[in-house]
C-alpha cells in the first residue's frame, strides 16, 4: 500500500486558481534561478534523514545527511547531501538517504524556500519477531510567496511497511494516517507525523516529519525524514544573526553540562523593532552554583539605508555554596549598526555590568587585569569581548570553579550576547 499525505495553508485572500505553488514532483525540479538573485525575503530550510535519541543512546545521535540553509535573502541557493548507508544507533540501518534545501524565484515573481528528503529503506535490527523494514520514505516542505500572499505546503510518503518473520511469509502492514500509530508487538511502535503549516501576513512556515519509530528492544526513538521550510518578508538592507543567553556551563574537559539558558536567537530579518525576551526564574549550574533572575533579550530593526540592533544577557544574582560567593547585577550587551554609503560602515560595541561581589562575606573588586582570583573557590574574568565577522560577541562574566587543589572543575559563562549584521547586497 502506498499513501501520499499533502497539506496546504494559504492566506484567505488567495483563490484556488490564483495559487502558484509546486510540491511533490514539482519540488524535485531544477530551481527556477540558475544564479543567486537577492530578494526582500529571508529564506530558511533544512532536511535530515534521521535523528535518534533515548533508550540505549541517551546522548542521542547526529542527524544523518543533514542539510541546511540558515539565513539568506538569495534565491538560487541549492544545497544537497547524500549518504549511501548509515547505522542508526539502537534502531538499525538506513540506506540511500538524500536531502536537499534550496531557494527559488520564478520569472513570474514567485519566491519559495524548499526542502526535501528521501530514504530508500530503513531496516530495524533483527528481533525475535523478525526484521521490520520501511521503504520509499519521502517528505517535502515548501514556503512561498506570490501576488496573493504567503503559502505553505508539505508532503509525506511511505511506500511499504513489511515485517519478515524468521519463518513463514512476510507481512505487509497498512500505512497509518497522519498522527496515527502502528504497534508491532516485540518489534517497534510507528507513529506517523502530523504535518504543520502556517501562513500569514509576514511569513510562511512548513514542517513535515514522516514517521517516528521506537524500538521495542532498545527503547531508542528515531525521527525519520524531516523537512522544514520558512519564508519571511522584511529584508531591506541587512541579514541579522546572533543570540543572547543568561547562562551556559561546561565541565573542565569541555563537556557541556548546561546549554544556553534561556536562549533568545536573532531572526535573519531582525525583529521589526520589537524587543523579544526569554526568561527563567533560576538555573542550577552545578557545583552548588545557582543563578536567579536570568533573562535574554534582543531587538533588530532595518530600513533601506540602515540596520541596527542589540542582544543582551542578564542575571540578577549568582550564589555559590549558599553564600560562599555571591554576585549581583550581571549584564552583557552588544550593539551593532550597519549604515553609510552602500552600508559599508559597521559600528559595534559591547557593554558589561557587574554589580557587587561578595566572597565569604567580604566585598571583592576586580583589579586592572579584569581577572579576580578567589583562592580555592573560583577564578572570575569579566568583559570578554570577541570580534566576529560583521559583528561582536561578549561574555559579561566567566566563572571557573576550582577544586580543592585549585584545578578547574567547570566553567560558567554569564551574560552572553552575540550579534552580527551582514549586508543584504540588494
Amino acid at each position: 500500500m502506498r499513501r501520499l499525505i499533502a497539506t496546504t495553508t494559504m492566506l484567505a485572500l488567495a483563490t484556488a486558481g490564483g495559487t502558484v505553488l509546486t510540491s511533490g514532483a514539482g519540488v524535485a525540479s531544477t530551481p527556477d534561478t540558475a544564479r543567486k538573485v537577492p530578494t526582500s525575503f529571508a529564506f530558511k530550510a533544512y532536511a535530515f534523514g534521521s535523528r535518534v535519541h533515548g533508550g540505549q543512546v541517551p546522548a542521542g545521535s547526529g542527524s544523518t545527511a543533514f542539510q541546511v540553509i540558515g539565513c539568506t535573502n538569495d534565491a538560487g541557493v541549492d544545497k544537497r547531501n547524500h549518504t549511501l548507508s548509515e547505522q542508526i544507533p539502537g534502531i538499525g540501518t538506513a540506506s540511500e538517504i538524500t536531502t536537499r534545501a534550496w531557494t527559488t524565484k520564478s520569472r513570474s515573481g514567485v519566491v519559495a524556500s524548499h526542502s526535501r528528503n528521501a530514504i530508500a529503506k530503513i531496516t530495524l535490527a533483527d528481533t525475535p519477531a523478525g526484521s521490520l523494514s520501511l521503504t520509499g520514505i519521502q517528505s517535502t516542505a515548501v514556503a512561498s510567496h506570490d501576488d496573493t500572499g504567503f503559502h505553505a505546503r508539505t508532503t509525506s510518503d511511505i511506500a511499504k511497511i513489511v515485517l519478515t518473520p524468521p519463518a513463514g511469509p512476510a507481512q505487509e502492514f497498512p500505512v497509518p494516517d497522519p498522527g496515527q500509530t502502528l504497534d508491532i508487538p516485540g518489534v517497534a511502535t510507528i507513529d506517523m507525523g502530523t504535518p504543520k503549516t502556517s501562513a500569514g501576513k509576514e511569513l510562511a512556515r512548513a514542517r513535515a516529519e514522516v514517521v517516528t519509530i521506537t524500538s521495542a528492544a532498545t527503547g531508542s526513538k528515531v525521527h525519520v525524514a524531516q523537512a522544514f521550510a520558512q519564508l519571511t518578508r522584511g529584508i531591506k538592507s541587512g541579514l541579522f544573526g546572533g543570540y543572547a543567553t543568561g547562562t551556559r556551563a561546561r565541565a573542565a574537559d569541555g563537556h557541556v553540562t548546561v546549554g544556553r539558558t534561556p536562549y533568545q536567537p536573532m531572526p535573519c530579518q531582525g525583529t521589526h523593532g520589537e524587543v523579544r525576551k526569554n526568561a527563567t526564574a533560576s538555573v542550577d549550574l552545578g557545583g552548588q552554583l545557582i543563578a536567579s533572575g536570568v533573562e535574554a533579550q534582543g531587538k533588530g530593526t532595518q530600513r533601506k539605508d540602515r540596520a541596527w540592533g542589540y542582544e543582551q544577557g542578564r542575571i540578577a544574582n549568582v550564589n555559590l555554596g549558599n553564600g560562599q560567593l555571591v554576585i549581583d547585577g550581571i549584564v552583557g550587551r552588544v550593539n551593532v549598526t550597519r549604515k553609510g554609503a552602500d552600508l559599508q560602515k559597521l559600528v559595534r560595541h559591547a557593554k558589561t555590568t557587574i554589580g557587587t561581589i561578595t566572597a565569604n562575606g567580604e566585598p571583592q573588586s576586580f583589579p586592572d587585569t579584569d581577572v579576580l582570583e578567589i583562592p580555592g573557590v573560583a577564578r572570575l574574568e569579566r568583559n570578554i569581548v570577541k570580534k566576529v565577522s560583521s559583528g561582536l560577541a561578549v561574555t559579561a562574566l566567566r566563572i571557573t570553579l576550582l577544586d580543592d587543589s585549585g584545578a578547574p572543575e567547570s566553567v560558567v559563562n554569564l551574560g552572553e550576547a552575540k550579534l552580527y549584521i551582514k549586508r543584504a547586497d540588494r
